[in-house]
This record gives structure tokens, sequence and C-alpha cells, in this order.
């Protein structure tokens, strides 16, 4: 016995555990793919940065050699040779447009990555509390189900109703098990969608209302939303990355070098100071420039069809708003399937005659928690599409 409550003692807390509320989950938020996508980003930009510090295009080469020389009539004698290569960069310019573009982006990129996580987080709390109750009312459309089949059956046993009217019942008890099995599946799923954002527990667990839908002032959001985090994040990463290819462009179309060695040879001491030209094989400068505009263009074309994407998402989700009615939970639906259900057993109502109310009953309780959901992920994209400005 005392095992027996040992292993249950888990499911007991997990029971007992109050039901977790969006703001738990945010503090367990995991770092989003596209967070360290921007993280790699702005690093792969700060390195090439730093590649070409102080004139250079890379890291200066340091090489040392030495060896003996020998020779019949003097003792032999050892020579010592230290060689120094500078590959210059010359493009300054090229490099200080792409520090700004850096200093000014970062914190936008980071910011609207942020956003962005939060709203995807938001989003897969709604799914899951949304899986959760309807999981909660087709286990109770089951079991309603089931006592509508024992009265049907009474009814059939004192021969008050024909044998199809119980068939009926039998028959919504498949699909109603059905739907039961599609409910715990998508429960599944949206936790584990949820899982992959925050660190929740590996079991579903209960979830807090998500409370009232709260809009935003719809006059002035088309304002906020040109100035939004989200959109300037797109402008803004446009022009890093066109810095970047003209910088890749520059570091790669850099031919001088500036060397010098430093050489011991018995009693001598040899110093030398040069330049070195590499030359380019033929075609090579074309094809660089050609390569590096054909880059530029790609970039431009797929940032303006994300902000044409981004404009359309929120022209989308402010008509969404302006056409938004009350919002109104279904709260009667325990009381009308209970009438109904008395009304059956009481032989005032036939299965053939209660079944159908009671799918419009049941689609009507769905279509209220959809609705409810709607309405705070509604709010919720308004929030992400107009974030990072003061109203």
């Amino acid at each position: 016995m005392r095992t027996l409550f040992i292993w249950a003692l888990p499911g007991l807390l997990l029971a007992q555990a109050p039901p977790l509320t969006y703001d738990d989950i945010l503090t367990k938020a995991r770092t989003s793919p596209e967070q360290y996508r921007t993280e790699a980003l702005l690093a792969a930009n700060q390195r090439a940065l730093n590649s070409t510090t102080g004139f250079l295009r890379e890291g200066p080469s340091l090489s040392v050699s030495a060896g003996p020389r020998t020779n019949p009539v003097a003792p032999t004698t050892t020579d010592q040779t230290v060689e120094l290569d500078l590959p210059l960069f010359l493009s300054n310019g090229t490099r200080r447009r792409l520090e700004d573009a850096l200093g000014k982006s970062d914190p936008v990129l980071r910011e609207a990555a942020r956003v962005d996580a939060r709203f995807q987080l938001r989003q897969a709390y709604l799914d899951a509390w949304l899986a959760e109750r309807t999981l909660s009312l087709r286990e109770a459309d089951l079991d309603t189900v089931q006592a509508w089949l024992r009265a049907a059956r009474a009814r059939l046993e004192a021969g008050a109703d024909p044998a199809f009217q119980a068939s009926l019942v039998e028959g919504e008890i498949l699909r109603a098990q059905l739907d039961l099995d599609e409910a715990r599946k998508q429960r599944l799923l949206s936790w584990a969608s949820l899982r992959t954002l925050a660190d929740v527990p590996g079991m579903p667990m209960p979830l807090a209302d998500p409370g009232e839908a709260r809009m935003p002032a719809l006059e002035g959001l088309e304002p906020r939303f040109e100035r939004s985090t989200l959109r300037q994040a797109l402008q803004d990463r446009l022009e890093l990355e066109t810095q970047a290819i003209r910088q890749q462009e520059a570091l790669s179309t850099s031919r001088w070098s500036l060397r010098g060695s430093y050489g011991k040879e018995n009693e001598d001491r040899i110093t030398k100071v040069g330049v070195a030209y590499r030359f380019a094989r033929p075609g090579e400068g074309r094809a660089i420039r050609q390569e590096a505009e054909a880059n530029v263009q790609s970039t431009r074309s797929e940032i303006q069809i994300a902000l044409l994407e981004l404009d359309a998402r929120f022209q989308s989700a402010l008509a969404r708003a302006r056409s938004l009615t009350p919002i109104h939970a279904f709260n009667d639906f325990d009381t009308a399937l209970q009438a109904v259900g008395l009304r059956l057993s009481e032989g005032k109502e036939r299965p053939s005659e209660a079944l159908p109310i009671r799918r419009q009953l049941l689609e009507a309780k769905l279509s209220s928690l959809r609705r409810i959901e709607n309405a705070h992920l509604l709010s919720a994209e308004l929030q992400a599409l107009t974030d990072g400005v003061n109203p």
C-alpha cells in the first residue's frame, strides 16, 4: 500500500498544482531559434569588422626561419630571418558604413526577435489552453451520450420507443469516442509545441484561463505600425546585409600588402621593407562585382517581400479588429444540455430529436471557445505588430 502511494504521489501533486498562467510560462521561456539566428548574424558581422581593424584586410602573418651556412674556410654560422606580411584593406569608408549599420541595427534586431518569440509563446499557450478545454468538453460529452444510451435502452425495454432510437445513440457514442481520441491527440501535440518554447513539465498541466481579451485602441495604430520594431528591423537588416556584402566585395578585390623582413647573415644585418600586389585572374574582378550586385538585389527583393507580407498581416489584423463583435462565453451550455437530457429521460424527447440539439449546443460551445482564443490571438498580434514605440 505504501509503495502504491509513493508511485501515485507525483500524479497527486500534479493534479493539485495550481493552473499555469501565461505569466508563469513567460518566466520559463526558452531562447527561440530566431533569437539565436539573430545573435549569429550580428556576431558574424562583428567578426568581419574586427578582422579589418587598422587598415588590415586580415590578421598579419609572421614567419621565422633559420638555417646553417657552411663554408670550407670559415666556421659554420646560422642565418636567421623574420618576415612580416600585412595584407592591406584600403576601403575604410566601406568598413565605416558597415560599422554604422551594425551599431544601428543591433538593438533593433534583438528586440524584434524577442517580440516575435513572445508572440509565438502566446500563441502556443492559447492553442494548448483551447486543446485542454476541448478535451474536457469531449470527455463530458461522452459521459452525456452514455447516460442517454441508458435512458434510451430503458425506454426500449419499456416498449416506449422503437429499437432504432437506441441504435442512434450507440452510433453517436462511436462518434463521440472518435472526437475524444482526436482531442487527446491535439492536447498532446499542442503541449509539445508549448514545450519547445518554454521549460514546462513533460506531461500536460492545467492552464489558467487567459482572461478578457484587451484590444488596443484602433485609432493611431497605423502610424505606430510604421514605426514598429518588426518593421524597423526589416529595414535595418536590409542596410546591414547590404553593407556586409559591400564589405565582402571590398575584401575580395583588395590586393595590396605591406611586407617587411629582418635577417641575420653571419655578421651582416639586413632589413627590407616593401609592398606586394596580387594581380587578378582574367574576369575575376568583374565576376566579384556581379556576384555582389546580385546578392544585394536578392537581399533587397527578399526584404521587400517580407515588408509586404508584414503590411498585409497588419491590415488583416486591423480589419478583423474593426469588425470584431463583443465576445461572450456560452455559459448556458451545461444548463441547456441538462434540460435536453431531462426531457429525454422523461420521454418528452426522443433520441432522434435530442441528438441534433446536443450537436448544436456542442458546436456552439466549441465556437465560443474558438472565438475567445481568436480574440486573444488578435490582441497579441496587434501588440506585436505595433510594439517598440510609444503610443
